[in-house]
């Protein structure tokens, strides 16, 4: 994540949360094929999206990695719970 920070130029708070779940999923797919994720390999797949000062990613091309990404995390609430002591 911090490489492709870096390459773009832009600090984390300026990255919509859609698009570091593309970055963490990125890096989880080439993880589990034994490939070691880059910025070089990101960018076949992902472009820069900008609006209004945040940042985030779009499939580049109509490229698809392995699996469709949530378009939002509307049920979350369904599937958060806290710990108690």
């Amino acid at each position: 994540m911090a490489a492709i920070l870096h390459f773009y130029g832009f600090h984390i708070s300026q990255l919509i949360p859609i698009g570091m779940v593309r970055i963490r999923h990125f890096e989880f797919i080439c993880r589990s094929q034994g490939l070691e994720p880059s910025v070089e390999k990101f960018r076949a797949f992902y472009q820069l999206i900008s609006n209004m000062g945040f940042y985030s990613f779009g499939l580049r091309g109509g490229k698809k990695i392995l699996i469709n990404l949530p378009n939002s995390f509307h049920d979350w609430k369904m599937k958060f719970f806290f710990i108690r002591e």
